[in-house]
């Protein structure tokens, strides 16, 4: 038994409640799995791969996506978003806004408070 299993919550309800990760999750095939060593690198001792871009570094100097696994340099990682830029550019795709395009919260609040607006004015007429 996991010493963290009395923390998760047992009914999990709704699944579209974990955001923009969980999504990003479910769509990206694991690479590795968490805790997964990276693969050393063959020509020296104490040095390691980076996924991404094949570089040698030691494992100091590389980070794990929590998404996908793969193990980055600094180079190939993501800061703002703390993934892997793989991972962090399919992020950035899905939090731009696409012009022209409302998402559905601008469309239930506009509709909100078009209904306030209405209920509020004495010389709205319906």
């Amino acid at each position: 038994m996991h010493w963290k299993n009395h923390l998760i919550p047992k009914s999990r309800g709704d699944e579209s409640s974990g955001g923009m990760f969980s999504a990003l999750k479910k769509e990206i095939k694991r690479v590795r799995k968490d805790n997964d060593p990276p693969l050393r690198d063959p020509e020296s001792f104490s040095r390691y791969t980076c996924d991404l871009c094949h570089s040698s570094g030691p494992l100091s100097g590389l980070k794990q996506c929590v998404i996908c696994g793969r193990w980055a340099c600094t180079q190939c990682w993501h800061e703002d978003f703390y993934l892997c830029k793989s991972c962090g550019g399919i992020m950035h795709l899905l939090l731009m806004e696409i012009p022209g395009h409302k998402k559905q919260e601008d469309i239930s609040e506009s509709e909100e408070t078009k209904e306030f607006v209405d209920s509020s004015d004495p010389f709205c007429q319906k």
